[in-house]
């Protein structure tokens, strides 16, 4: 990083290994102190002063082998040809910000100190040819507006179902599984409800055989004694259903003595293996990282989480009393306490016998209470895996997906809100300055698709770093703490990516980026098809190029040239000449120019005033 020390605006606040000090010709005196505590500090590796204005008049604290200076006469400038001292005019804009944009790159400032030092007295004057990849205001508050309408989009619905293909607890948890055969063998073998449901199978089961004995020749007593075995079976079911009724009114899964009273019951009670907190956590954020790294739809996954929670979330057992009695009815108990008679009269006694032994089968309703009575336990089962056993489990994992929703919902609002401000900011921004060239700038504008795409696959990418805090919380169940600080680390990485922007631009992945997004193709497409990026690069030093001096200065510059030449890391491989400086800035590529001053034409200036 380099440090920009302006003197004409501060006074020294700041300090680093580089240090970029900027002030004009007849303030440098004046500032010999505060450049004298830049030069003595234990801080400072590298100092490099550029000093505008006319006359350069240096302050003894710059002499020495020490000093490197670049003076800009004229920050408009003036084309220059060092070879052949051919000039014209040169831009009516000031470059200045250009040259401290420039210097502010570590790796261009390294090379331009090291090239003062090998110019006499360290002090020249510099002159580029440079093509600009700074993206135009329009097409990147454009961009920004487009990928600000993104984050901000109402909730859409996704069909899909929650889970990867290896997850095996959010299908369960939510229902888009069916539970596990070892979940829905939920009786303890002769524990209370399975000899209860035992009781009523085998009083069904004896009534059932009696009624097949029942034969041509059997007597009042025997049909008498097969309506008991009814009625005894009755009372079993009617018994089996209401211990299922009792249970599923009076156990709630987040009792404490609810594990005890199922035991009590003979009902398993125990969490699954792979279905802890921690397994369910896991599951949910390979989801979320999977649906970030393929630049899914954050809203839409915002509706998937809240489907999950609305899906996982435990109803209770009490929402299953209803159940019981449409699977086993009132009719059909009092239809068991009191049986139909066998039909009167002898005709239906002997000639109509086995009409008359089916209608009574029929009237007796052993076959549906076999129904019923294997329906409840069923239901039982079911309910004893889903709201008992694996109670806890799905109130985590709603809770859990609620929580990210609403963070991602949050992240949303955040993100689009500071978009549009940056979309807003940029709108009022001038282009490109006209002294550089404009033909990457003018390529960036023709792939505004491209660039929001990038720009959305960075600030996904951003999206997982937020989260990553939060997960830990999530495993313990600290559904408020996986939410502390959020807005905060969204607002201090939005900051970061917005400098990013600013001094190195798209082609250049941020330092929480972990996909190429279509960066590639973007820089394939806009730098290494450009000629003039080639040209600027392989310029002569003793070329035409802007020298940021006037005409007049022209007379103080030798006739002999040093050249820095740099480009952005993305478009290393072009065959470019050797010696160029790869910056991480994507903003600049081309020559920068440094030419030396005549002997005798810096002068000392020893007044503190600036006199």
């Amino acid at each position: 990083m380099v440090v920009v020390l302006d003197l004409r605006k501060e006074e020294v606040s700041r300090l680093g290994p580089r240090v970029l000090v900027v002030t004009d010709t007849e303030r440098l005196a004046a500032g010999q102190q505060a450049l004298q505590e830049v030069l003595s500090s234990r801080l400072v590796r590298s100092v490099l002063v550029v000093a505008l204005g006319p006359e350069p008049r240096l302050p003894p604290a710059l002499n020495g082998e020490s000093r490197r200076v670049l003076w800009v006469g004229d920050p408009c400038g003036i084309l220059w040809n060092a070879d052949t001292g051919e000039a014209a005019h040169g831009p009516e804009t000031s470059s200045e910000a250009i040259l401290i944009d420039l210097l502010s790159q570590p790796e261009v400032f390294d090379q331009v100190v090291g090239e003062l030092g090998e110019i006499p007295y360290g002090t020249a004057s510099p002159g580029w040819r440079i093509v600009a990849g700074r993206i135009d205001p329009e097409v990147l508050a454009q961009a920004f507006t487009d990928v600000a309408e993104r984050f901000a989009g109402p909730p859409q619905q996704d069909p899909g179902l929650f889970g990867s293909p290896l997850a095996t607890a959010l299908p369960v948890l939510s229902g888009s599984a069916d539970l596990p055969a070892d979940l829905l063998d939920a009786l303890v073998p002769d524990g209370r409800m399975d000899r209860l449901y035992r009781q009523a199978r085998d009083r069904l089961d004896r009534a059932g055989r009696a009624l097949d004995d029942l034969g041509y020749f059997s007597t009042a007593p025997v049909r008498a004694a097969l309506a008991d075995e009814v009625i005894a079976a009755g009372r079993a079911l009617a018994e089996f259903r209401d211990a299922v009724v009792r249970l599923f009114a009076e156990i709630d899964q987040g009792d404490e003595d609810a594990p005890a009273v199922l035991a009590a019951n003979g009902v398993k009670f125990a969490t699954p293996a792979g279905m802890g907190h921690a397994e369910i956590v896991a599951e949910l954020r390979a989801d979320v990282d999977s649906a970030l790294a393929e630049r899914r739809s954050l809203m839409r996954l915002v509706s998937r989480l809240r489907a999950l929670a609305d899906q996982s979330a435990p109803i209770g057992s009490a929402a299953f009393v209803p159940g019981c009695g449409r699977r086993c009815p009132d009719e059909l108990l009092n239809e068991l306490h009191a049986p139909a008679e066998f039909p009167r009269g002898l005709v239906n006694r002997f000639l109509l016998w086995r009409r008359s032994r089916d209608w009574w089968r029929q009237q007796l309703s052993l076959g549906p209470a076999r129904t019923a009575l294997d329906e409840l336990r069923s239901l039982l089962e079911r309910v004893a895996a889903s709201e008992w056993t694996l109670g806890q489990a799905r109130m985590h994992t709603s809770d859990a997906a609620r929580t990210i929703a609403a963070t991602l919902a949050e992240i949303c609002a955040q993100v689009s809100a500071t978009l549009y401000d940056w979309s807003s900011a940029e709108a009022g921004q001038a282009a490109a300055a006209e002294a550089l060239d404009e033909e990457v700038t003018v390529r960036l504008r023709d792939r505004g698709g491209q660039l929001r795409e990038v720009i959305t696959g960075d600030l996904l990418d951003a999206v997982t770093g937020w989260l990553e805090p939060g997960w830990p919380a999530l495993e313990h169940g600290d559904y408020r703490d996986a939410r502390t600080g959020l807005e905060r680390r969204v607002d201090e990485t939005l900051r970061q990516y917005r400098y990013h922007l600013v001094h190195r631009g798209v082609q250049e992945k941020p330092d929480f980026g972990t996909a190429d997004a279509g960066r590639q193709e973007l820089v394939d497409a806009v730098w290494r098809q450009s000629q003039q990026v080639v040209r600027a690069l392989q310029a002569p030093p003793g070329g035409q190029m802007l020298q940021l001096c006037g005409d007049r200065d022209l007379s103080l510059l030798l006739r002999q040239a040093y050249a820095v030449r740099f480009a952005p890391r993305a478009v290393r491989g072009q065959g470019n000449p050797p010696g160029v400086v790869w910056t991480r800035s994507g903003q600049y590529a081309g020559t920068l120019r440094l030419v030396p001053l005549r002997p005798g034409t810096v002068e000392e200036n020893w007044s503190g005033d600036g006199a």
